[in-house]
Order: C-alpha cells, then sequence, then structure tokens
C-alpha cells in the first residue's frame, strides 16, 4: 500500500499532540493531512474531503470524539460510515473504551506509545476488513456527556458460565470464530462484546489494544 496516496483526518483539541501525530504520520509517508480542533470542526472538514482514516481524540470540547464517532456511524456526516478511525487516547478511561467498542472503532492507540506502535495500527486497520452494522445499533448508543465524570452503566453481573459448556481464555490466546460466553466487561462495568459475539479478526485486534491500556487478561470462551 502507497501510504502516500491515503488522505488522513486528525482530530485533536491539543495543538502539540496534533503537530506530534503530524510528525508520525509524515515520517511514515504520509502527506495528506487535514487537521481539525474538535468532532464539530472535524464534521465541518469532512465536507470537503475524501477520507481514508480517522485518527481521533475522545476528550475534547465543545463536542468530544464518541459524539463525533456516533455521528459517522449513524450516517449524519459526509463521510462514509465505514471509515476507518483510530481512537487516540490519554487515559484508562473505561467507559471510552467501551463507549468506542461499541461504536466500532478500528483500533486504539495510547498517547504515550512510539511511532511504530501507530504505524501498526494503521496498516492494520487499512489492510483489514471494515464491519460495520445497521444504523440503528449505532443510534441506541448512549454516549457520555462528560467524558471524566462519567458513570457506568448498571449491568447485571452474570454468573461465569459452567467449565462444561466453556473455557476462560488468555486474550493473546483467544482464536478466531471463537464465541464469546459472557460479557467481556471492563472493571466499571463497561460492555466490550457481548455474550454471542463471534470473534472476527477486527473484535481479537482491538480487544489485544484495550488489553494494553487497561487489564483484561482473559475471557470466557463457549466449548
Amino acid at each position: 500500500m502507497d501510504l502516500n496516496e491515503i488522505h488522513v483526518l486528525v482530530i485533536d483539541d491539543e495543538e502539540f499532540m496534533r503537530g506530534m501525530v503530524l510528525r508520525f504520520l509524515e515520517m511514515m509517508g504520509i502527506s495528506k493531512v487535514t487537521e481539525a480542533t474538535d468532532g464539530a470542526d472535524g464534521l465541518t472538514k469532512l465536507m470537503n474531503i475524501q477520507l481514508d482514516l480517522i485518527v481521533l481524540d475522545v476528550m475534547m470540547k465543545p463536542m468530544n470524539g464518541l459524539k463525533f464517532l456516533k455521528t459517522v456511524r449513524i450516517g449524519m456526516s459526509d463521510a462514509k460510515r465505514d471509515v476507518p478511525v483510530i481512537v487516540l487516547t490519554g487515559s484508562d478511561e473505561q467507559s471510552v473504551l467501551g463507549t468506542s467498542m461499541a461504536l466500532d472503532c478500528n483500533a486504539f492507540v495510547s498517547k504515550t506509545e512510539s511511532l511504530d506502535i501507530l504505524k501498526s495500527r494503521i496498516m492494520r486497520v487499512l489492510e483489514g476488513p471494515l464491519e460495520i452494522k445497521k444504523t440503528a445499533e449505532y443510534q441506541s448508543v448512549e454516549v457520555p456527556e462528560i467524558i471524566n465524570t462519567a458513570r457506568p452503566p448498571d449491568q447485571p453481573q452474570d454468573s461465569a458460565p459452567s467449565p462444561t459448556t466453556a473455557t476462560e481464555v488468555p486474550i493473546e490466546e483467544v482464536e478466531e470464530g471463537a464465541v464469546v460466553a459472557r460479557d467481556v466487561m471492563t472493571e466499571d462495568g463497561y460492555i466490550l462484546l457481548a455474550a454471542g459475539t463471534v470473534m472476527s479478526p477486527s473484535y481479537l485486534s482491538r480487544l489485544c489494544d484495550i488489553s494494553e491500556i487497561i487489564e483484561l487478561p482473559s475471557i470466557w470462551i463457549e466449548k
């Protein structure tokens, strides 16, 4: 893939961080880059460009990254609903991770990661299959108004599945096609994947991304 041919939108309200991401992209050979200072500015920029990828910060004002992502996924922007989106996060805020998964971001990158990690995520996203749900599923996703003070949703605490029907498997050992036997949740109660989900390469990759940010050692898989 010729990275010089792709167009990337970088959305971050911190000028320093935008500049650093732009330098990383330039070092990778990506020269077509558009900047936006928050989600609303990002939606405006989408009116004038054809995009291949979005690198998206989340904790921004007045329009945060999750609201922007939801707007894109429900088809209320000028971008394709399935445009690849990499979430750039500077914290382990679990409401961000859970909501980003529900809105089908394509990858996560911590702001402290190296150029090599960012490059590997970009290549994985651009070369891998894109998965998109029906609009109604994204419309039902509740986006926290203020990320830093967002309360986790109330979720029933289901008991562990019977060892005769399911087994607990480390994240890195879960195989493609495995079926999730129990909701995969953060410690704060945000669902990352619901029981019954079939593990695609995209789901596996994103869970591995998240496991580098928060503790997510294993999940229950149907036998």
